[in-house]
């Protein structure tokens, strides 16, 4: 079921019970209402009665009957204090008039009562000191036929009513689901080749046009996804295929070196070489593949730590890599202070990422500076040097996955995952990573918890 056929059911079904609602109330209003005056003319009749019974000095004609009788099926009576029947306009053997029902006529000077499809009223009167109750009942036809076409024309008003109300839902569900088609439309549209396009935002301030806007951020944020995983796809393609190429070239030599070893050594170690970038730069993309699951925060085991600890394990394994650069390690006077939950190996990866770069884009006998701060909410690393720098064009685009700019990609070896780890890293431990780069004065990274 379609929502517009829910919703003109929905509308129909509530404008049915709101009509029949208010019909049932004029229906019964109306009786209550005929009922009321045909009671208050039976009494004018029992007062009538008694009065032209004590003026005929308690006696009442068959001529005066004829009189009195103007209702359908009425029937008079006059009952003494002794609840002796005085006078009776018809037989009527349907009505039983018992002593208690005249004594509570009595106690309570008037009381009306139904017989069947008739009205009556018992009205307790006196002459002198003698007292008598009259009754008086009969058929308020003319009452009961208006009820009956009150009914039937209020059942025709709702059949026709709701017939109305169904063609009006209809319209209105049709006209109020109208943007939403356009909306289905227009993403029915959309593929990985026009994510560039945007939907409609209407007049901007409803609820559909809330929506839209939303949609279209998310469109945003998948088209920046897109490309990204196209260019890691590029980067990956081009990083795999340069040592593969080198280490099968390497191979083919190698079977040429049967009877000159020290040859064939050397293409064996350049091989062995290429095989270990391999495996590091899949471990690596094995490594941020894990890291980016889609909530991996929440099995990542953190404890607290002395931040000390993972960047004096990070500067010791880089010292050991470049020990012709000169590491200058800063720390707090109060290294206690730098306290937080955090993943040791996660974080020395890390770390160790960013001193890897800044010693490897740094000339020979300049220093790299590294030190730990205390912060307002936590704690900052900073790595800094005084290399070749980032370029404004390549500043945007060094975090993500496998993007190595074209100035340093032929002079230095690398595979452009570090720097997407370091950011993944820095942001499971609920923190950033920010870089500051000026091209041929040097690149100061910043990682905070």
């Amino acid at each position: 079921m379609t929502i517009r056929t829910r919703l003109t059911l929905f509308f129909a079904g509530l404008m049915l019970a709101l009509v029949a609602a208010v019909s049932c109330g004029v229906y019964f209003f109306e009786r209550n209402s005929q009922r009321g005056q045909f009671e208050r003319l039976l009494l004018r009749k029992a007062e009538a009665t008694a009065k032209v019974y004590v003026r005929k000095h308690e006696r009442l004609e068959p001529t005066d009957a004829i009189l009195l009788l103007t209702q359908q099926n009425q029937y008079e009576a006059i009952y003494n204090e002794n609840n002796r029947l005085l006078y009776a306009s018809r037989p009527n053997s349907a009505l039983v008039i018992t002593p208690r029902f005249l004594q509570r006529a009595r106690t309570a000077g008037r009381l009306f009562f139904s017989q069947g499809p008739a009205v009556g009223v018992a009205l307790a009167t006196k002459n002198g000191d003698e007292g008598f109750v009259v009754v008086v009942t009969a058929e308020d036809k003319f009452g009961r036929e208006g009820l009956e076409r009150l009914r039937n024309n209020l059942l025709i008003t709702n059949i026709l009513g709701l017939t109305f109300v169904v063609g009006l839902a209809n319209l209105f569900a049709g006209r109020a689901l109208k943007p939403v088609q356009r909306l289905s439309l227009e993403i029915q549209a959309l593929s990985s080749r026009t994510l560039d396009q945007r939907l409609s935002t209407g007049n901007g301030r409803d609820e559909l046009a809330r929506l839209a806007a939303q949609f279209n951020a998310l469109l945003a944020r998948l088209a920046d996804t897109v490309v990204q995983n196209r260019n890691f796809v590029w980067h990956a393609s081009h990083e795999l295929r340069t040592p593969l190429a080198n280490l099968l070239g390497t191979l083919d030599i190698s079977r040429a070196y049967d009877e000159r070893p020290q040859e064939l050594r050397a293409t064996l170690t350049s091989a062995t070489e290429e095989v270990r970038r391999l495996i590091s730069l899949t471990n690596d993309l094995l490594l941020l593949a894990e890291l980016s699951q889609e909530k991996p925060a929440h099995d990542l085991p953190l404890t607290p730590m002395l931040l000390t600890e993972p960047l004096l394990d990070a500067v010791q394994a880089v010292q050991q890599r470049y020990p012709a650069t000169t590491i200058e390690l800063h720390l707090p006077d109060a290294v206690e202070d730098c306290q937080s939950r955090a993943h040791a190996e996660l974080l020395t990866l890390a770390l160790v990422n960013l001193l890897d770069n800044a010693c490897k884009y740094s000339p020979t006998g300049s220093a790299v500076r590294v030190s730990l701060e205390r912060s307002v909410g936590g704690c900052t690393f900073t790595v800094r040097d005084a290399g070749i720098g980032i370029s404004p064009e390549a500043l945007p685009h060094i975090f993500e996955p496998m993007y190595r700019a074209d100035a340093v990609r032929t002079q230095f070896r690398g595979n452009g995952v570090g720097l997407s780890l370091v950011q993944r890293v820095a942001e499971l431990h609920g923190g950033g990573v920010a870089v500051q780069s000026v091209v041929g004065k040097g690149t100061e990274f910043r990682l905070w918890l």
